[in-house]
């Protein structure tokens, strides 16, 4: 890892949207549903926006990966 030439900030930034995007689909499941598998429309809507969001953050760190400062 030494000899790569990743930056830094991205490589940081892609790991953090891959947390977010992950732990918001977990979220979104355990947290917008009820046990009987009805939807909470207010509790999923939420998690599911963030979702999104994650995974933008997550695709921008990848896409600056490769730029070094």
């Amino acid at each position: 890892m030494a000899d790569d030439n990743l930056n830094d900030i991205a490589l940081v930034v892609m790991y953090i949207g891959l947390a977010w995007w992950l732990g918001s689909t977990v979220l979104f499941i355990a947290r917008g549903f009820t046990r009987h598998g009805h939807a909470r429309f207010r509790k999923a809507l939420f998690w599911f926006a963030s979702i999104f969001a994650g995974l933008a953050v997550w695709i921008a760190g990848m896409l600056f990966l490769g730029y070094k400062t």
